[in-house]
C-alpha cells in the first residue's frame, strides 16, 4: 500500500499533465478547423512531420529522470548537477539534429500533396516551430530533473498554464486581433512556440525558487569542461529510447496511409479509434514514467525487496485500471463515438474498431510498463530492437496484408490495422517482459 501511494503521487500529476498536453493539440485542430478546411489540412500535414521528430528527439532525454532518481537512491545527490551540466550538452547536440530533421521534413510536404495552399500552411507552421526547438529540448531536461526527484506537480501546473494560454493565443494569431494580423493555421505554430518558451521559463523559475534545486541549476549553467563519460552514458542509454519512439509512432502513422485509399468512412472511423486509444494511453504512459523513476530509485538504493514490491504493485494496478477501462470502452463505445460524429455509417464502423481498441489496451499498457521498468534498469537498447522487430518486421507487413489483400482472410479494411496492432503489441509486451526478467536479476548482482 505504501508503494502504491508513492506511485500514485508520481503518476497522477503526470497523467493530468499528459492529458493537458494532448489537449493543446486538440485546441490547435479545433481552431485551425474553424479557420477553414485548407488551414486544418495544412496544420494536420505539418504535425504529421513535426510531432514524430520532436517526440523522438525528446524521448532521448527521458532517460534523465531515471538517472537522477538512481543517483538519489544511491545517496549521490551531489552528482545531479554534474549530470544536468552534461545533459545540457547532449540537448544542444539534439537541438541541431532536430533542426536538420525538421528542415528536411519541410521538403516532404510538396512531395505528398499538390495542394499549394495546404503545403504553404504546413511550411509556415513548421517554420514557426523551428524557433521552439532550443526550448523543447531544454524543457525535457528540466522535466527529467523534477521527475527524478519525484516532484511531478510542476509538469502538471505548467501544462495547465500552457493549455489555458493556448486557447486565447491560438484565436489571436489564427484570426488576428487588433494590430496582430490573421495568420491562419500558421498561427498555431507560433502559439506553440511561444508557449514552449513560457513553459521553459516557468520550469527555470521553479528550480531557482526551491532551495534544494538551486545548486543543480547553478551547476547546469556552469561553464565547465564536458565529462565525456557522462555524455556517453546519457547518449548510449537515451538514443535507443528515441529510436524506439520513432519506430512506434511511424508505424501507426504509416498504417493510416495504407488505409487512406479506402475512403473517407474508413479513414474517419480509424481516426476516431486512434484518438480514443491515444487518450486511453495517457494512463499507461504516466504509469510507465512513474515506475521508471521508482524502480531507478530502488536500484540506486540497492533495495531489492522494495523493487519487487513496486513490480507487484504496478502490475496489479495496471491490470485493474486497464480492465475497467476496456469494459467502459466496450459498453459506451457508441456514446464515445457520438462525441466525434453523428454520421451513422462512421459510428457503425468505429464501434467495431473500439472493441478491438479495448482488446489492444492490455498488451499496450503492459508493454508501456515493461518499457518504463527497463528504463529504470538503464537497459534501453533492447527496447529499440524489440520495437523494430514487432512493429516493422511483424506489424506493418501484417497490416498491409490484412487491410488490402485476401491472402490470409478476406480484406478487413481498417479492422485489419487493429488486428495487426494487437498482434504487434502482444509480441512487444512478451519480448520486453522476457528482457525485464533478465534485467531485474542483473541490476542487483552487478556493482554500482
Amino acid at each position: 500500500m505504501a508503494e502504491l501511494k508513492r506511485l500514485l503521487a508520481l503518476m497522477v500529476p503526470l497523467y493530468l499533465a499528459n492529458l493537458m498536453n494532448m489537449g493543446m493539440g486538440v485546441v490547435d485542430t479545433v481552431v485551425a478547423g474553424q479557420a477553414g478546411p485548407e488551414q486544418l489540412a495544412g496544420v494536420a500535414l505539418g504535425t504529421s512531420v513535426t510531432v514524430p521528430i520532436m517526440v523522438a528527439v525528446g524521448a532521448v532525454l527521458t532517460i534523465i529522470g531515471p538517472m537522477v532518481s538512481r543517483l538519489l537512491g544511491a545517496g549521490c545527490e551531489g552528482k545531479v548537477g554534474l549530470l544536468l551540466n552534461n545533459a545540457k550538452l547532449v540537448a544542444v547536440f539534439l537541438m541541431l539534429v532536430e533542426v536538420v530533421a525538421l528542415l528536411a521534413g519541410r521538403e516532404v510536404f510538396a512531395l505528398v500533396s499538390d495542394d499549394v495552399q495546404m503545403v504553404q500552411v504546413a511550411q509556415e507552421y513548421l517554420h514557426f516551430l523551428l524557433y521552439a526547438v532550443p526550448v523543447s529540448v531544454l524543457i525535457r531536461v528540466l522535466q527529467g530533473h523534477f521527475e527524478g526527484y519525484g516532484h511531478t506537480r510542476p509538469a502538471m501546473l505548467i501544462a495547465c498554464m500552457g493549455l489555458l494560454l493556448n486557447i486565447p493565443l491560438n484565436y489571436i494569431f489564427v484570426f488576428g486581433w487588433g494590430p496582430v494580423p490573421a495568420m491562419g493555421g500558421a498561427g498555431c505554430g507560433l502559439t506553440t512556440t511561444l508557449i514552449h518558451y513560457l513553459m521553459a521559463a516557468a520550469l527555470l523559475v521553479l528550480m531557482a525558487v526551491y532551495p534544494r534545486y538551486r545548486r543543480n541549476l547553478a551547476h547546469m549553467w556552469a561553464n565547465r569542461a564536458a565529462e565525456w563519460r557522462v555524455v556517453r552514458d546519457i547518449i548510449s542509454k537515451g538514443t535507443p529510447l528515441g529510436v524506439a519512439s520513432l519506430c512506434e509512432m511511424s508505424f501507426f502513422c504509416v498504417v493510416t496511409l495504407v488505409i487512406a485509399p479506402l475512403g473517407v468512412m474508413a479513414v474517419g472511423a480509424h481516426q476516431i479509434a486512434i484518438n480514443v486509444s491515444a487518450l486511453l494511453f495517457m494512463f499507461p504512459l504516466s504509469l510507465s514514467i512513474a515506475a521508471s523513476i521508482r524502480s531507478a530509485y530502488h536500484i540506486g538504493a540497492r533495495a531489492e525487496a522494495r523493487f519487487h514490491a513496486l513490480l507487484r504493485t504496478s502490475i496489479s494496478f495496471m491490470l485493474v485500471v486497464v480492465i475497467l477501462s476496456a469494459v467502459f470502452t466496450i459498453v459506451f463505445r457508441r456514446e464515445i463515438i457520438g462525441c466525434y460524429t453523428d454520421d451513422a455509417s462512421i459510428i457503425d464502423a468505429a464501434a467495431m474498431l473500439l472493441v478491438m481498441c479495448s482488446i489492444y489496451q492490455l498488451p499496450d499498457a503492459h508493454q508501456a510498463l515493461m518499457s518504463g521498468l527497463l528504463r529504470g534498469c538503464h537497459d534501453t537498447k533492447a527496447i529499440t530492437w524489440v520495437n523494430m522487430f514487432s512493429y516493422w518486421v511483424i506489424g506493418f507487413p501484417l497490416a498491409c496484408v490484412l487491410i488490402r489483400t485476401d491472402w490470409l482472410v478476406p480484406a478487413l479494411g481498417p479492422m485489419g490495422a487493429w488486428v495487426s496492432f494487437v498482434v504487434a503489441l502482444t509480441i512487444t509486451a512478451a519480448l520486453l517482459s522476457w528482457r525485464f526478467m533478465l534485467a531485474r536479476k542483473r541490476v542487483f548482482t552487478l556493482p554500482e
